[in-house]
C-alpha cells in the first residue's frame, strides 16, 4: 500500500463524511436561531447518522473486497462484527429515541458514543476497502 493511495483514500472518505456532517450543521444553524442550542444532542439524527456510517463502512469493504483477490472470511468476520456491533445498536438507539417523549440521558450519551466510534470505523474500514479496489484494479 503506497502512502498516496492512502491519502487519495482519505480524501475521497473526508468528502463523503461532509454529506453526514452537513445536515447537523444546518440542524445547530437552526437550533441556533431558537436558541434551543443545548438539545442539539437529543435530536436522534445522531443515531441515524451513525447507521447510515456503519452501512457506507460495509459498503465500502465489500466493494474492495469483491474486486479482486482477499482473504473472505476476513471480511466477512469484519461485516458481522459491523453489523452486530455496530449498525443493529444504532439502530435500536434510534428506535428508542424516537417512541420516547424525553429520552433518557443514557441513550443520548450512547447515540453519540456510536456515532463517534462509526465514524473513526468508516475511516478506518473505509481506508482498507479503497486500498484493496485500488490494489486489486492493478492486478
Amino acid at each position: 500500500m503506497s502512502k498516496e493511495s492512502f491519502q487519495n483514500s482519505r480524501y475521497i472518505l473526508f468528502s463523503e463524511y461532509l454529506f453526514v456532517l452537513m445536515p447537523f450543521i444546518v440542524i445547530a444553524i437552526v437550533k441556533a436561531y431558537n436558541s434551543s442550542i443545548a438539545t442539539l444532542l437529543q435530536a436522534p439524527d445522531w443515531s441515524f447518522a451513525a447507521s447510515i456510517l456503519w452501512g457506507q463502512a460495509i459498503v465500502k469493504l465489500v466493494s474492495g473486497s469483491s474486486s479482486g483477490p482477499v482473504i473472505w472470511q476476513r471480511s466477512s468476520l469484519v461485516v458481522s462484527l459491523i453489523i452486530v456491533l455496530g449498525l443493529i445498536p444504532s439502530l435500536i438507539t434510534l428506535a428508542l429515541i424516537l417512541i420516547s417523549e424525553a429520552p433518557p440521558s443514557f441513550l443520548i450519551y450512547q447515540q453519540i458514543i456510536l456515532f463517534l466510534l462509526s465514524s473513526v470505523i468508516f475511516f478506518f474500514v473505509g481506508t482498507a476497502g479503497h486500498v484493496l479496489m485500488e490494489r486489486n484494479s492493478k492486478i
